[in-house]
């Protein structure tokens, strides 16, 4: 784009348009007429494009096609968070959408997920498996020499975060399988092997969740133990 009067309000109306957008990965805006600026107030659509960290679900939708943003050739104009979401998007595509999840959302709200019962629980923890490696990729600057991680997390923070989200998942399994009980009353009345069968399946929904939990206590205590071990080491150095 060249020689438009551009300012806030234009790139908001930019921004808004890269959401969704599949197709344009460079955008340059040149010869901009004398006297127009953008502020930080014109990046934030472009940063809730690349990233909208409202939800989940909405951070996995952002723009992970678009990777360099240049304006009058000058990028030193850019936000440091959007010329991250760029480089990301550049350099590591396979991973962009899982790493800015995991950046945006240091607490993943397991709740949606909890009428699809203790079935999703290898799901989510394959989820986190794919994700760990935002803990080790590296983006590069426009200087070679100038480089950083992606998500400055330890394998034991990125352990706790993905055990946490699990035993909150299953700690929430109690109200959904307490929900299979109301199916007793309208079962009641086809006899009582209906009741039997549901009953029973309410047992082990109960018995399977209570040794979640406390597999997932004992994981959790044992990486505090482990942290909290490592920090006395340090400490006596």
């Amino acid at each position: 784009l060249q020689g438009i009067p551009i300012e806030d309000d234009g790139m908001e109306v930019l921004g808004q348009g890269l959401v969704g957008n599949q197709s344009l990965i460079r955008l340059h805006l040149v010869g901009l007429d004398e006297g127009m600026t953008v502020t930080s107030t014109g990046w934030v659509a472009f940063s809730t494009a690349l990233c909208d960290t409202s939800s989940v679900n909405s951070t996995y939708l952002s723009n992970h096609t678009i990777h360099h943003i240049c304006i009058e050739d000058d990028e030193e104009t850019i936000p440091r968070d959007i010329s991250l979401y760029l480089q990301l998007n550049k350099e590591h595509p396979q991973y962009v959408a899982r790493c800015k999840i995991i950046m945006s959302h240091r607490h993943l709200d397991m709740t949606p997920l909890l009428h699809w019962g203790l079935k999703f629980l290898p799901l989510a923890v394959a989820w986190f498996e794919r994700s760990k490696p935002c803990t080790t990729l590296i983006i590069y600057d426009e200087d070679p020499d100038l480089r950083r991680r992606v998500l400055n997390e330890s394998d034991e923070a990125f352990e706790s975060r993905k055990l946490t989200a699990m035993y909150e998942f299953v700690r929430g399994m109690p109200m959904e399988a307490m929900k299979r009980r109301k199916e007793l009353i309208v079962a009641a009345h086809d006899g009582n092997d209906e009741i039997a069968r549901i009953d029973e399946r309410f047992r082990q929904v109960l018995e399977q969740r209570d040794g979640k939990i406390k597999q997932l206590e004992e994981e959790i205590k044992r990486l505090k133990e482990r942290a909290s071990g490592e920090g006395v080491q340090l400490g006596e150095r």
